[in-house]
């Protein structure tokens, strides 16, 4: 199993309509093989979220993130909160389960 952390930096101004575009998502990565659940979590204190999918491998999340059309329907609205300053800023994690 792989999980696949986005953490996500998040201005101020830009929160309200980030949460709106992830409550609405499209939903297309639901579609991919090898995807097992999203989630989108909010800080309690900060302003780092993070969007965290699973999988059943690393192969599927690759496979899915290098141009899927999934991916790039999924991603169509982001440009929406990267064009104007201050910037969102995303750093991408990958993570394999050695126990449970």
């Amino acid at each position: 199993m792989f999980f696949a952390m986005n953490h996500i930096t998040v201005p101020v101004d830009k929160r309200e309509r980030f949460e709106e575009m992830f409550k609405t998502r499209a939903r297309a990565v639901d579609k991919r093989p090898g995807f097992i659940k999203f989630y989108c979590l909010k800080p309690d204190d900060g302003d780092t979220y993070i969007i965290m999918t699973i999988w059943e491998s690393k192969r599927s999340f690759e496979d899915w993130a290098n141009g899927s059309p999934e991916f790039r329907e999924g991603h169509a609205r982001s440009g929406e909160l990267t064009k104007n300053p201050p910037p969102i800023t995303s750093d991408m994690k990958g993570y394999h389960v050695i126990a449970e």
